[in-house]
């Protein structure tokens, strides 16, 4: 798998968990950055910069690219 792909994962899976200690839930694989809703989007924005802090990626750089591939 592109390792793209997994931190894009990695980043959807930690925005879920945030998520989820606001009491929400989302469907598997759910594109938080692409959600009208602003909890939504803050949740995501929340799991890029914490995991771009941590693994130095630029998260939203990786979906963008991956977007214009057609990948996701």
């Amino acid at each position: 798998m592109d390792r793209r792909i997994e931190i894009v994962n990695q980043a959807i899976e930690l925005a879920n968990r945030f998520y989820q200690q606001h009491g929400y839930v989302s469907r598997e694989g759910f594109k938080f950055w692409q959600s009208p809703h602003p909890q939504e989007r803050l949740m995501f924005d929340m799991a890029c910069a914490s995991f771009d802090l941590l693994q130095g990626t630029v998260v939203m750089d990786i979906v963008n690219e991956l977007e214009d591939e057609g990948l996701l």
